[in-house]
């Protein structure tokens, strides 16, 4: 069984792969605390009931639909009694009895707590998903064997061939020079929509808990250390474990009856929990992606910087190499000579660089490649486009 498994982690290792670890962040790590978060947020059993009434009258049927009424319309809070000494003035932060046209705050969003949290998730995995289908599987076929690591050796003893994988693949980069465009393109266009992504769900959630989620935790850590006798607890604020509800019915002889119950919503326990770690994790993911995108502008606009990025993947004999291949390559080049170098043992990809470079010496092509693709459409159908490649080869 352990031989199993570790073959199997081999495989996983094996995999190779475009994006990187800040896209993963997005992707896989969000995701999963997203989707993590919905389940936790459905756990009404490990608490109790989601919401518990008190009322005056004694009949569970009574109980049941008043419970069920103030969940589905929502409580409220008066927010003039937040601020009150809890146990003296207010049985508990914000409830208590309402003054003529005081403001107060209405609690509907728990009933949608699981299905917003969802929807969030499923949009950080967006810009991955798309991503995939712009890539298509392109990448793995371009590297091919070469990123098979552990199957290579220190020496590279196990590995057979690779002077004919080399040489193919400096062919098929040489000759499709800016072929690449618009997959290096699509990529960058990702990156920067995960950004996008992560700002939208801090604003989108802020909105959603009425304009409490941006301070949320900062709040909550500047009162952590005060007396709980004598603070206004931010999390009871915006997740107030007590609340009122207004319930009307008829009474006995037909006239309106109104009562004004206070309501237990246990659900807050795990909700207020759920959003101070959402808030810490998006505050730290936000952070992460602007200094990671603002790495990938310098790559776009700083030729050296790329330079000095693919010569520290080569061995210090390769660097010539590298200059050589620098002078040809255009950002989108360089993109996908990085991603290659990630993808392969230092040695193996020093050495593909060595062949790129010379390949590129001993190429006398000066025509560029929408020239090319020109040819190709214009002889495809007349059996001359691959005589007249072979002509240039030759010359």
């Amino acid at each position: 069984m352990l031989k199993a498994a570790s073959y199997l982690k081999i495989k996983v290792e094996l995999k190779p792969v475009v994006d990187n670890l800040v896209f993963k962040l997005h992707y896989r790590y969000t995701y999963i605390i997203f989707m993590t978060s919905t389940v936790l947020a459905t756990l009404y059993d490990a608490i109790g009931n989601k919401i518990e009434c008190m009322t005056d009258v004694d009949s569970d049927s009574y109980k049941a639909v008043v419970n069920s009424f103030c969940f589905i319309m929502g409580t409220f809070t008066v927010d003039r009694l937040h601020g009150e000494k809890v146990g003296v003035n207010v049985a508990h932060p914000g409830v208590g009895p309402r003054q003529d046209s005081e403001p107060i705050t209405y609690h509907t969003y728990y009933q949608w707590v699981p299905f917003v949290l969802f929807v969030q998730g499923v949009l950080f995995y967006v810009p991955h998903w798309l991503w995939k289908g712009f890539e298509g599987g392109l990448f793995k076929v371009v590297i091919q064997d070469l990123s098979i690591r552990d199957y290579l050796g220190a020496d590279l003893k196990n590995f057979k061939g690779r002077e004919e994988r080399f040489a193919a693949l400096s062919k098929y980069i040489t000759e499709h020079m800016d072929a690449y465009k618009s997959w290096a393109y699509k990529f960058f266009l990702c990156e920067f929509l995960n950004l996008g992504v992560v700002v939208g769900m801090l604003f989108f959630t802020d909105w959603f808990l009425g304009g409490e989620f941006l301070t949320y935790g900062a709040n909550v850590f500047e009162v952590v250390r005060l007396d709980p006798e004598n603070r206004t607890d931010p999390m009871a604020y915006v997740f107030p474990r007590m609340a009122k509800c207004t319930f009307k019915s008829f009474g006995a002889s037909g006239t309106i009856q109104v009562r004004d119950v206070m309501c237990l919503i246990a659900t807050n326990i795990i909700n207020e929990k759920i959003y101070l770690f959402l808030w810490v994790w998006l505050v730290l993911l936000t952070t992460v992606t602007s200094a990671w995108l603002l790495y990938r502008i310098l790559t776009i606009i700083l030729p050296f910087f790329r330079h000095f990025l693919l010569k520290a993947r080569v061995d210090s004999a390769m660097h010539a190499d590298v200059a050589v291949v620098m002078r040809r390559a255009s950002l989108c080049d360089w993109f996908l000579l990085y991603n290659l170098a990630k993808n392969m043992e230092r040695g193996v990809f020093s050495e593909f660089i060595h062949h790129l470079a010379e390949n590129l010496k001993h190429n006398t092509d000066t025509l560029p490649m929408d020239e090319y693709e020109k040819r190709a459409i214009l002889f495809r159908y007349t059996g001359n486009y691959m005589e007249e490649r072979r002509t240039e080869i030759k010359d």
